[in-house]
């Protein structure tokens, strides 16, 4: 029993120190928040999520890979996959927003995650106030990154102002109903 409680203890250590998620939350925040995560088990192949799925939390990698995969209306992959291994986060824009999955998810192996969902965030939010301002900023931190990288890759394909122009109308024109 203490051996498997141990084993749990180190595993999570692992996380908090290693993901870029937890770098604003203190060691003692991040274990909080890590309490209120629930570990799935995945095996080979597995799907997480799919694809237009209703978002409805995000997930951590503990051990073993993950990869996210774009595919086109046929179901066929678009682009190259994106493979990711432990501490590293995924479904993150779900987070306390009804956005659908832009991605698929499946494990590649063997895999365990952390998963941490809707009703987790109302809890962190009435028991730790503070910590879920620091999660929520991380999450429009990566976001906004996200955003004007997409802006910038968009700008390559067309023009900056083609980018600009689309993003400007994407937040101006549209009802916060017509995003989703």
């Amino acid at each position: 029993m203490k051996s498997s409680f141990f084993n749990t203890l180190r595993k999570q250590s692992s996380i908090i120190f290693n993901s870029r998620f937890f770098r604003s939350l203190s060691h003692l925040e991040a274990y909080e928040f890590i309490q209120l995560c629930h570990r799935r088990t995945y095996k080979s192949g597995e799907y997480i999520y799919h694809q237009n799925d209703p978002g409805n939390g995000f997930y951590i990698v503990e051990n073993g890979t993950i990869e996210l995969i774009v595919e086109d209306e046929s179901g066929s992959a678009t682009g190259n996959s994106i493979v990711l291994g432990p501490s590293q986060t995924f479904g993150n824009m779900s987070l306390n927003y009804k956005m659908r999955r832009m991605s698929s998810a499946s494990a590649t192996e063997d895999s365990v995650a952390l998963g941490f969902f809707n009703p987790d965030f109302d809890v962190l939010q009435k028991r730790y106030p503070q910590i879920a301002l620091k999660v929520l900023t991380e999450i429009n931190r990566v976001m906004a990154m996200q955003l004007e990288s997409t802006i910038h890759e968009l700008s390559k394909r067309s023009s900056e102002a083609d980018a600009l122009r689309l993003q400007c109308e994407m937040f101006y024109t549209q009802d916060d109903e017509e995003l989703l």
